[in-house]
């Protein structure tokens, strides 16, 4: 699945996506930080302890009766759904933390399983496991730089307050802290290291399949191209669009008026 700070990327392009309805981008761009760490949120499982389901709302692997992990999260936590009797601040967190869940989602179906899922019949699945996360360490080598600036002190100031009913508020500001402090000016963001550490292969030995395009070409790109990723990425923002859409509609209107009245433009209530 994506990476958080791919998470991020992939916000930061949704939120000024010329398709978003207009109220939605209002909201969205008002609460921005608060949504892009929502984007985030459901890998809070690294510090809380709990189990892949309990946060992403699904199993590996994904069953094509399976209700999806978004909706299936709606359906348990009903009151996350009524958005318009929760505040702004929270409506734009759950916003994001959907959008992380589909865009997951999509990763597993439309990449991971088809590519180096353990159906696939080149190397070995520890090996397509290894290259699945040489991928994704490759893709937060590329989009890291372009991330906004001042992402960290955007993050940091968040303060979740009974925002999901399923962890709590202690986990999700240390899952901050943990983004945060990675996204700061001269910080090394620990992609690598979290994978070698999981897998047991070296950080060295994934440092040095990353800086070789040769070898990112043939080992990599040879089974899944740059392209298809591409088209992977348009059309999880397409999906997110008719997500937003979904999940705000009986709050739109409260919404405009809501941010007309205070002129509301802060990163929490």
């Amino acid at each position: 699945m994506p990476t958080p700070f791919y998470h991020i990327n992939l916000a930061e392009e949704l939120i000024n996506c010329d398709e978003l309805p207009d109220e939605i981008s209002t909201l969205l761009k008002a609460w921005r930080c608060v949504f892009l760490f929502g984007c985030t949120a459901p890998d809070v499982q690294v510090i809380s302890g709990d189990a892949r389901q309990q946060t992403h709302f699904f199993n590996l692997p994904i069953i094509e009766d399976d209700l999806p992990a978004w909706e299936l999260m709606l359906v348990r936590y009903p009151q996350l759904k009524a958005t318009e009797l929760i505040h702004a601040g929270q409506r734009a967190f759950v916003a994001g933390y959907l959008c992380h869940l589909q865009a997951d989602w999509l990763w597993v179906k439309e990449l991971f399983t088809p590519i180096f899922g353990p159906h696939c019949t080149w190397g070995t699945f520890r090996q397509r496991l290894y290259y699945h996360n040489v991928l994704r360490a490759y893709l937060d080598l590329h989009i890291l730089p372009g991330l906004s600036t001042g992402m960290d002190i955007c993050l940091s100031q968040i303060e979740p307050e009974g925002w999901l009913p399923f962890v709590d508020d202690t986990y999700l500001r240390q899952w901050r802290d943990l983004i945060a402090h990675q996204l700061e000016t001269g910080a090394i963001p620990q992609t690598v290291e979290v994978f070698s550490s999981r897998q047991g292969i070296s950080a060295p030995e994934y440092y040095a399949l990353l800086e070789s395009e040769d070898r990112m070409q043939t080992e990599v790109f040879a089974h899944l191209s740059l392209q298809r990723i591409q088209a992977y990425r348009q059309k999880a923002i397409r999906e997110n669009i008719g997500l937003l859409s979904n999940y705000m509609a009986s709050s739109l209107h409260p919404i405009r008026k809501f941010i007309n009245k205070t002129g509301l433009q802060g990163v929490h209530p």
